[in-house]
């Protein structure tokens, strides 16, 4: 009895070879499909019965025996041996004659027009850097080269040893679900849920740190907001006055979803006041204008009220706030805001050696001597 050998994946793909996908056929340059994804516990193929096979056969893939030419991290199904599952969050690929799946995705060139965007499940290091316009996706990410005003997010942990910068325009962001590490950031948007260390400067960048950041040379410009300490080592602010404000405190996935709900707000607003100039005279079923008012003054009551549930989540932490702190054994120059909590300082004078904390209900300078053994890395 012969058996015919069913892929749930393509066993011809080539990512040196992509095309352009999309739907209905678009052409999508920046979706080449550079990774076939398998996921824990996936049916990668299937033996049929060759009498019971109704697709078009492929001759290299009808079997005298039932077995499969069965790789690293796959196995047959407990309740069906006749199906082949991955063991793990990888991708599928044959080598050597079997199917395999692996967790780790090298990617050994920049992420460009040649490999259009990737998504991934399992790990990933770029050999190259991600240049604007692109994005990577995957579990623990690691980039050798730059992030050049593109996306990177990571389920876990992330790294780029060359660092990141947005250009003029400000594109790039990262968003890292567990710690970031990288050389230094210049006009970007870096999010992470733990702890964020910078090896040089961070200039005119948007930050939000779940935890504590380190900046081991400069930081100035744009906004830090940090949920534990800041840490930075050579200086704070410039002589330029560049503003730089720095948060402390408070959970910056919050404080995002607070400015979303301000932004929303505020155009919900704009069209409820021309809406009812329109139609404010009349009830809200009678015309298409009035029920778009109805609807918009609906929603905006729920942004508000969702909006005052965040700000009363985030009072809850406040005790939390008496445990922060903003080191600068370098210099901070007059101009930089410090919040911590709801306590706020500018700072107006320059200073050498000192860091900031929260004393009762102000904010409160002081003389900082690094202790033995202090391990900036957080």
């Amino acid at each position: 009895m012969q058996y015919y050998l069913r892929h749930y994946f393509n066993p011809d793909f080539d990512y040196l070879h992509l095309k352009p996908g999309g739907e209905d056929d678009a052409s999508d340059v920046y979706s080449l499909g550079y990774v076939q994804n398998a996921i824990c516990g996936q049916v990668l193929a299937e033996l049929v019965p060759l009498d019971q096979v109704t697709e078009k056969r492929d001759p290299r893939f009808i079997l005298d025996q039932p077995t499969f030419p069965m790789g690293a991290n796959t196995c047959t199904a407990p309740s069906n041996p006749n199906f082949l599952l991955s063991t793990i969050n990888g991708y599928v690929f044959y080598l050597d004659g079997n199917i395999t799946v692996k967790n780790l995705l090298n990617v050994r060139k920049d992420v460009s027009f040649e490999t259009g965007n990737i998504f991934f499940v399992g790990n990933m290091a770029i050999h190259g850097s991600v240049r604007a316009g692109f994005s990577v996706q995957g579990n623990n990410v690691r980039i050798l080269g730059m992030l050049e005003g593109g996306v990177a997010r990571s389920r876990r942990d992330m790294m780029i040893d060359g660092g990141a910068r947005g250009g003029a325009g400000g594109h790039g962001k990262i968003d890292a679900g567990g710690k970031l590490l990288t050389q230094f950031l210049e006009r970007v948007e870096a999010r992470t849920r733990g702890n964020m260390v910078i090896k040089k400067n961070c200039l005119h960048c948007i930050v939000y740190a779940g935890s504590n950041l380190v900046v081991q040379e400069k930081l100035y410009g744009g906004v830090i907001n940090a949920y534990g300490s800041v840490y930075v080592g050579e200086q704070i602010g410039n002589r330029a006055a560049i503003s730089t404000r720095i948060y402390l405190g408070y959970a910056p996935h919050l404080i995002r979803q607070l400015e979303k709900i301000d932004q929303i707000i505020a155009n919900q607003s704009q069209s409820i006041t021309h809406l009812t100039a329109i139609a404010g005279h009349l009830p809200p079923d009678a015309t298409e204008a009035s029920r778009k008012l109805h609807s918009l003054r609906v929603q905006r009551q729920q942004l508000v009220l969702r909006r005052e549930y965040l700000w009363n989540t985030l009072y809850l932490d406040e005790k939390f706030v008496q445990n922060c702190r903003l080191i600068c054994p370098g210099t901070i120059f007059p101009g930089v805001e410090i919040s911590i909590g709801r306590a706020f300082l500018t700072v107006e004078d320059q200073h050498c050696g000192v860091f900031f904390h929260m004393k009762g209900d102000d904010i409160v300078m002081e003389p900082w001597k690094a202790p033995k053994n202090t391990d900036t890395t957080l």
